[in-house]
C-alpha cells in the first residue's frame, strides 16, 4: 500500500513550512500568490485531500465541538445529541462525542483528548458530583486547560457554577408527580432513586419529600430504594418492593431505565400497571408509545436541552465576555391513569 501523502510532504516539496501550507488550506491572504499557486499545484498533482487537523494547524483552534455524556447508550442522551447536532450542523461545527460511563477517570481521559483536538468549545455532563476539594481542583484545572467555552448540561454541580448551563427542574418534576399520586388517593408511595451522592438523586428526593410532608404523609424508609439509575439494580429493588406484605400502592421511578427495571419485575409477577399498582416514571419511553402502552411519565424534552446547550455555547464563542447564562427547563407530567 502506498504511503499516504501528508501536509509534511507538501511543505517539503514546496520548500515552505507546515504553517504556510496550513494558511493556504485556510485561504489566508498572508501567503504570497506565487507560493500559494505552487502549493495548490502540488496538492492537485498528488490528489491531496486535507484533514481537519491540517486545516486547524495555523489557527491553533478547530471548528470541533466536544461533547461528554455519561450514558451514550441511554435514549435520553441520544435525543440530547440529536438536538446538539441539529444546531451544530447549521454552524458548520463537527462533533467529537465521548462517553464517560459515570466514571471520573473516563471524564479525565476525555478532557485530555479534547484538549489535544483544540476543541472550539465543550458541552459537558459531569460523570460525578466532584464534591471533595481534591476532585474540584482536578476537574477545574482540566476544564481550564481546554482554553475554550464550556456549557454544563443536565447535572448542576456546585464546583462548576462559573460556567453557562442548561438543566431540568427535577425537584419540581418529582414534587408534581408525587402530588398527582397523592391527589389520586395514594399514601403509600415508593421511590426508586439513585444514591444520595448524586446531585440529581438529591433533587428528585427533595421533590418527593416536600410533597409528602405538605400532605402530612409519613414517609416509610422501607419504601425508598437507592440504586444507580440502571435497569438491573432497579429490577432487583422492584422485586423486593413488590414482594412486601404491606407494599406501596404507587411507585415513582426516577429515570427511564429505572422504569424499565420496575416494569420487568411487575410483569414477571403477572401484574399490570394501574390495575395492580400505579407508577409515574421520569422520561418518555418511546417503545411504549409504539405499542400503545399508557405509561405515566414526566416528560423532559431532551432534544430541546441539546439545542439550548449548543446555543449557549455558540453565544459564548461569539461573545466571551457576556453575562453568565443558565437555563432551567420545566418537565411536564403526562398522566393517563393512576
Amino acid at each position: 500500500m502506498p504511503k499516504e501523502f501528508t501536509i509534511n510532504d507538501i511543505a517539503r516539496e514546496a520548500g515552505v513550512s507546515k504553517a504556510t501550507v496550513s494558511r493556504v488550506l485556510n485561504e489566508s491572504a498572508s501567503v504570497k500568490p506565487e507560493t500559494k499557486e505552487r502549493i495548490l499545484n502540488i496538492m492537485k498533482e498528488r490528489n491531496f485531500s486535507p484533514s481537519a487537523a491540517a486545516r486547524d494547524l495555523s489557527r491553533q483552534q478547530s471548528n470541533t465541538i466536544g461533547v461528554i455524556v455519561p450514558e451514550v447508550d441511554n435514549p435520553f442522551f441520544g435525543e440530547i445529541l440529536r438536538g446538539i447536532t441539529e444546531i451544530a450542523d447549521q454552524n458548520n461545527y463537527m462533533l467529537v462525542c465521548c462517553n464517560s460511563d459515570d466514571s471520573a477517570e473516563k471524564d479525565k481521559k476525555a478532557l485530555l483528548m479534547l484538549k489535544e483536538h483544540r476543541v472550539r468549545g465543550l458541552i459537558y455532563t459531569p460523570a460525578v458530583d466532584y464534591t471533595t476539594k481534591e476532585q474540584q481542583i482536578t476537574i477545574n484545572k482540566l476544564l481550564k486547560d481546554l482554553n475554550a467555552p464550556i456549557v454544563i448540561m443536565d447535572r448542576p454541580t456546585d464546583s462548576l457554577e462559573q460556567y453557562d448551563g442548561v438543566f431540568f427542574d427535577d425537584e419540581k418534576a418529582m414534587y408534581e408527580a408525587t402530588k398527582a399520586l397523592i391527589q389520586a388517593g395514594h399514601t403509600k408511595i415508593g421511590l426508586l432513586n439513585a444514591t444520595m451522592d448524586r446531585v440529581l438523586a438529591r433533587g428528585r428526593y427533595k421533590g418527593y419529600e416536600r410533597a409528602m410532608n405538605e400532605a402530612g404523609i409519613l414517609m416509610e424508609r422501607r419504601y425508598i430504594f437507592e440504586g444507580d439509575y440502571r435497569m438491573t439494580k432497579a429490577y432487583h429493588f422492584s422485586k423486593k418492593l413488590l414482594s412486601m406484605e404491606d407494599r406501596p400502592t404507587a411507585v415513582l421511578a426516577c429515570n427511564n431505565r429505572t422504569s424499565l427495571g420496575f416494569l420487568k419485575a411487575l410483569y414477571e409477577r403477572g401484574e399490570r400497571l394501574s390495575k395492580d399498582i400505579a407508577c409515574i416514571g421520569l422520561d418518555r419511553i418511546e417503545a411504549f408509545e409504539i405499542i400503545n402502552n399508557k405509561f405515566n411519565y414526566i416528560e423532559r424534552d431532551a432534544n430541546q436541552m441539546g439545542r439550548h446547550a449548543i446555543r449557549l455555547l455558540n453565544d459564548r464563542i461569539a461573545c466571551p465576555q457576556k453575562p453568565l447564562e443558565q437555563v432551567v427547563l420545566t418537565p411536564v407530567l403526562k398522566i393517563h391513569n393512576l
